[in-house]
């Protein structure tokens, strides 16, 4: 698990909150793109700039030719997070209790009922699932269900290690798991209870996510973002903009900086992470970048 797996879950369920925006007659028309050139001021080779979305659907998967040549052409791979054995452990972990709680223990007996039965349903039993975290169970049910494993993400690095290209990772494994595994009790809860409220549309609204992004629509999936983020519950919404989108948009881009100074990077991270006025295309344009869009 990872937190772009999480993010999308947490993402569809507050989607799944109400009906999908839908644009209006004379909407300006927001370029499109999801791969772009990055140029820096000092005339270095460009680097590129891939916004990714978490999903193993073979669509997503089939890479476009102009994402393929980036790729090729760059001689390293920089992920969000490098999702190596040691990240996978330190993110098991990081879901458990450690302190002998169970989950049991701190959700509320109707609430404890509901989400076995859902977990139930992904064929897990109570022992599987006994010492998770809240949030951590949000993962699991308010993500697309896995068949293969071969998420875009994963997909990314692995064909980085078959290359032998140099990989880095922008964030720590801790540094994104922090921002939920700090969330009060109070607030995991809310999550698994709007999760489990929702459950039963997220099918389509991982098609509709899936579909703006298959479409090159960042801005489209920064709409959808941004109006359930209104409905939802204001402490979590706060938090999902600020420290999961804004905060860490900054802090990806400061790590940038002495790659895009190297040249010949390629660099993976969330589409939801591209657009807007605190987005990274902004950001970097803003530190002297010229950033064109390619695809």
């Amino acid at each position: 698990m990872n937190l772009r797996q999480l993010l999308f879950g947490i993402l569809a369920t507050w989607l799944a909150a109400g009906a999908i925006p839908q644009a209006t007659a004379g909407e300006t028309a927001t370029p499109r793109g999801i791969l772009y050139e990055i140029r820096p001021p000092t005339g270095v080779a460009p680097s590129f700039l891939f916004g990714t979305i978490h999903s193993e659907d073979k669509r997503v998967l089939d890479l476009p030719a102009p994402v393929r040549s980036a790729f090729e052409a760059s001689s390293n791979v920089a992920l969000e997070v490098v999702p190596d054995a040691s990240a996978i452990i330190k993110a098991m972990v990081t879901m458990a209790y450690t302190d002998g709680r169970r989950l049991r223990d701190v959700l509320p007996e109707d609430l404890y009922r509901e989400t076995a039965t859902a977990l139930g349903t992904l064929g897990m039993t109570e022992d599987a699932f006994k010492d998770l975290k809240p949030w951590a169970v949000v993962t699991l049910l308010g993500s697309p269900p896995s068949e293969t494993g071969e998420f875009l993400d994963m997909l990314i690095y692995r064909r980085a290690v078959e290359d032998g290209k140099r990989i880095a990772g922008l964030e720590t494994m801790a540094e994104q798991l922090a921002v939920f595994d700090e969330l009060s009790e109070t607030d995991q809860i809310a999550l698994l209870r709007e999760t489990l409220a929702s459950r039963e549309r997220l099918p389509l609204i991982f098609d509709t996510l899936i579909a703006a992004y298959l479409e090159r629509d960042v801005a489209g999936l920064q709409t959808l973002s941004e109006a359930y983020l209104a409905e939802s519950e204001p402490a979590l919404a706060a938090i999902f903009q600020e420290v999961v989108i804004d905060s860490r948009n900054r802090r990806m881009v400061e790590r940038m900086a002495p790659l895009l100074a190297e040249g010949s990077w390629f660099i993976a991270i969330g589409a939801l992470h591209l657009p807007g006025d605190q987005g990274i295309v902004e950001l970097l344009r803003r530190r002297g970048h010229e950033v064109t869009i390619v695809f």
